[in-house]
């Protein structure tokens, strides 16, 4: 064995003893120290200064079930709701003399939208009628009284009286059209919004033609495009964001009522029409609007991105912190959207999940969490 000077032995081998009895016991005196120090150490002491545990910081946090939706984007404007519009139009021939609303404009329950005046024949189609029931009627009353007199036959009453019911029946259909009334004043039969205008004041109507178009101020729908290759993938019935372009703040939730099953040759996109809610009050024909439509959902467990690791072979896994313990745990990684990812495998939901911290272990090795460091060492978390 050879004496090395060290730090620890130097003072030892500066002053060796000298002389006699005296000099042997401060000989011995000195060699104990000198064959403490030279002695070798226990294993079990030498392993733990061989091997010390080995730990990594981590930080962990409890696993939680939940979703995650991939979904597209897509732009469009708010239409009134389909199949109910209202087209106005009168079954005789007019001429246009007042028109007191324009395109766009919000009416009431009963409020004018337009006055009209029919023609002269319309009115001697009108006196006609009601002269037509006064004879039916007449001639029936006399007939009647021939009748007590037993000179009219009962054929003859019956003739009479089918007389008097179709005259009856002429002058219902001439009111229906307006056709008693010289001006007609046409009002709104529910609260809308007045879509079009096409007839001016001084405009020759013909029967049946449209004088003007209401659209109900409730029921509204929303129509976006959507990208060819993902409309397969929509569902009615999903709830979707939607959102004012202009001003992102306005907000509501609406339904997916319906997808086409063409392509619009105009833009190139599938229509997808959305209910809006009565309770949204901001949105308005024609606004721009911009949705965001559900795809896929996938369930399982929701962690951060970050924590799952991917090995040589490609397999994914994570750590659980199982009592200071790193525990891998092989899982499958169903859907992947931002900073999250869902998860599925052999969890133990009780055992946290290591977040951060994790490319350095290995299965086993011993764990120490950030928040028992921050305690141990009196610092905030």
């Amino acid at each position: 064995m050879t004496l090395r000077s060290t730090p620890r032995l130097r003072p030892l081998l500066r002053q060796p003893p000298r002389g006699g009895r005296g000099g042997r016991a401060r000989a011995a005196a000195w060699l104990l120290p000198l064959a403490l120090a030279l002695a070798p150490a226990p294993p079990a002491a030498r392993a733990a200064q061989a091997e010390p545990t080995v730990s990594a910081l981590v930080r962990v946090q409890a696993l939680r079930q939940g979703e995650l939706t991939r979904s597209v984007d897509a732009v469009g404007s708010v239409h009134t709701a389909s199949g109910r519009t209202l087209q106005i139009s009168l079954a005789r021939a007019v001429v246009v003399r007042r028109v007191w609303v324009r395109a766009g404009q919000a009416v009431r329950r009963g409020q004018a939208l337009i006055e009209v005046a029919g023609s002269a024949a319309d009115r001697a189609a009108y006196l006609h009628a009601r002269d037509a029931l006064r004879y039916a009627r007449a001639d029936l009353l006399r007939l009647r009284s021939l009748a007590r007199q037993q000179l009219a036959t009962g054929a003859q009453l019956d003739a009479a009286r089918k007389a008097v019911g179709d005259a009856a029946a002429a002058l219902a259909a001439a009111r229906a059209q307006g056709l008693g009334t010289p001006v007609q004043t046409l009002d709104a039969p529910f609260d809308g919004v007045v879509d079009t205008v096409p007839a001016a004041p001084g405009t020759r109507l013909a029967a049946g033609a449209v004088a003007l178009t209401l659209a109900p101020s409730a029921g509204l729908q929303a129509v976006v495009g959507i990208d060819p290759r993902q409309a397969a993938q929509l569902r009615p019935g999903a709830s979707v964001e939607l959102h004012a372009v202009f001003d992102p703040r306005l907000r509501a939730r609406a339904t997916l009522l319906a997808v086409a099953a063409r392509v619009d040759p105009a833009t190139g996109r599938v229509d997808a029409e959305l209910a809006l809610p009565a309770s949204a009050r901001w949105p308005i024909p024609g606004l721009a609007v911009q949705a965001r439509l559900p795809l896929r959902t996938w369930h399982g467990w929701v962690v951060p991105r970050r924590a799952v690791l991917r090995d040589a072979s490609g397999q994914a896994y994570v750590f659980q912190d199982d009592r200071g313990r790193a525990r891998r745990v092989d899982v499958a990684i169903e859907a992947e959207q931002g900073e999250r990812s869902v998860i599925t495998g052999s969890l133990r939901p009780a055992l946290p999940l290591v977040v951060l911290g994790n490319y350095e272990l290995h299965d086993g090795m011993a764990l120490r969490t950030r928040d028992a460091a921050a305690r141990a060492a009196g610092q905030p978390r």
